[in-house]
């Protein structure tokens, strides 16, 4: 008898279905075909064991599993309930009217089994269960924690198994077993913490109400934030430039529902969801080490893995010690920093991931941090300066919209007792900024002022007569590139945005200036 059971794996971010074909004729063998990578092949065993604590079994016969597409290899473990529910009902030791053919193709299954029946999570949940609906499947059956990643997405039925007899039991009476629903079992959790009253409100370690003074630099990341600009930091050690960028996320909007299914994607394939399920809300921070080789910022491996710059997706990448990252590392930034995507090709495979980032970074002028000082204790030469300022090119430094240099907190400022703005007055302000970019470009592929496009910028970015002749002598004094004037007209665009202002002004272009000068300032 042949019968057909679906599941699927992760092709980058992208889930491809595999059908599942298992043909028990007289004989006895056991064949598994389709390119199954070792985990898959040792699947035999660990059915086998499964099943017999059922009251099931891999019966003697000729047994053909095909899983096909044939021509794409298939990797990880699990295949194996699909695998085990396609040889129980292929030999009849479930009655063909308690499982009915066409209820199996309505049906996703995945996950890995235990010897003792049990089910195991798996990566990549979340972009099965999104596939699945795209093709129109009526529902899933997981495991319990990889069911409770996909409780967001609508219009499909994601059951949560916790062993085969009961995956054998939701495909037996799927009307029957709503309790096993993802959503439902999510519901009653979050009823009952409630009730605990486990949930409280806390202030993050990372706020701006415990910055002091800073004034310009938390102006600039507060335009950073609300116009999704790139960032860079540079300053003396201690001037508190990383703490700064660590307040960030605290003024960030949250994610949207279609960006947390889109970031959630990503975290799910490598294994990083939050163990509570559901999507994330809040929006990535991402801050891997200068010493991070390229592989792991990139992505990659055998399974084409996310790297950090993808997980850093609708979120934040943030480089401290940006001038000792390796040059070779900091020049694989350009192609995401610029179409918001990332390409890791292999020997027999390409995977491409969306990173659509801010990229936030800090680092001192020069070797000592001493350099912009008035106090002289810089020791560095003309030579050891150019050499570490070297590792951050030209293309890379054009690409990051604000330049900020952070001055060393003033004495009176330190032992001010006044309170500073919190992050929440900020956020409220950066989320009034994102809500105007959302309704503006609501027919466009983006979304915020930083990924404005140079054809539309004319449209976006109007500017008088004034306005262009001071842009243009501005240009001329900087020696700014066109790639600079655009981070100029977009910057001017987000402080317009945050003034709730429609024309930019001259008060906006000049303020947008003051944000772009550091280029100046390090090329010398």
């Amino acid at each position: 008898m042949l019968c057909k059971v679906y599941c699927a794996c992760c092709n980058g971010i992208e889930a491809v279905t595999v059908t599942i074909e298992v043909d028990i004729t007289p004989g006895i063998s056991f064949f598994l075909v389709g390119l199954p990578d070792s985990a898959v092949k040792e699947s035999q065993q660990r059915i086998g064991s499964a099943l017999s604590r059922y009251g099931y079994r891999i019966p003697g016969k000729r047994i053909v599993i095909n899983m096909a597409p044939a021509d794409m290899k298939k990797e990880g473990s699990s295949f194996d309930v699909a695998i085990a529910i396609g040889i129980i009902c292929a030999s009849g030791q479930v009655p063909q009217h308690t499982i009915p053919a066409e209820r199996l193709t309505r049906f996703l299954i995945m996950g890995e089994l235990a010897l003792d029946g049990t089910l195991r999570d798996f990566s990549g949940a979340l972009p099965i269960a999104a596939r699945a609906r795209e093709l129109g499947f009526e529902g899933c059956i997981f495991p319990p924690q990889s069911a409770m990643e996909c409780t967001e997405i609508d219009n499909l039925s994601v059951f949560a198994a916790k062993n085969i007899g009961e995956v054998i039991e939701i495909l037996q009476a799927p009307e029957a077993a709503t309790g096993k629903l993802a959503s439902e079992i999510s519901r009653h959790s979050e009823n009952r913490n409630h009730t605990a009253g486990t949930f409280t409100a806390k202030q993050s370690e990372y706020d701006f109400a415990f910055v002091k003074g800073q004034k310009t630099a938390k102006q600039g990341l507060e335009i950073a934030a609300a116009g999704g600009h790139n960032i860079l930091l540079s300053g003396s050690p201690g001037c508190g430039k990383t703490f700064l960028a660590k307040c960030l996320p605290s003024i960030l909007p949250p994610l949207t529902k279609e960006e947390a299914i889109e970031t959630g994607k990503i975290y799910s394939i490598a294994g990083h969801l939050p163990v509570t399920g559901g999507l994330m809300r809040q929006r990535p921070f991402r801050a891997p080490h200068h010493t991070a080789t390229v592989q792991s910022l990139i992505g990659g491996g055998h399974s084409g893995l996310p790297g950090e710059i993808s997980l850093a997706h609708n979120g934040v990448l943030y480089l401290d010690e940006f001038s000792e990252f390796p040059r070779h590392s900091l020049e694989i930034l350009r192609q995401p920093l610029e179409d918001g995507i990332i390409q890791v090709t292999r020997v027999k495979n390409k995977y491409t991931y969306p990173a659509s980032f801010m990229l936030a970074a800090s680092m001192n002028p020069c070797p000592c941090g001493f350099l912009n000082e008035d106090n002289g204790r810089c020791i560095c030469t003309s030579a050891a300066i150019a050499r570490y300022l070297g590792h951050i090119s030209g293309p890379i430094l054009d690409r990051i919209d604000i330049h900020i240099y952070v001055h060393p907190v003033p004495a009176e400022d330190i032992i001010n007792s006044g309170q500073e703005e919190a992050s929440l007055a900020i956020a409220k302000r950066v989320l009034k900024a994102r809500e105007i970019q959302y309704t503006r470009y609501k027919n466009e592929e983006f979304h915020t002022n930083a990924r404005i496009p140079a054809p539309l910028l004319p449209v976006y970015c109007k500017t008088g007569i004034r306005e262009q002749q001071y842009i243009k002598e501005i240009i001329r004094r900087l020696g700014l590139s066109a790639r600079g004037y655009s981070r100029i007209l977009k910057i001017s665009r987000t402080i317009a945005d945050l003034d709730g202002e429609d024309f930019i002004s001259l008060s906006h272009i000049s303020r947008a200036v003051q944000f772009r000068n550091l280029d100046r300032t390090l090329l010398q």
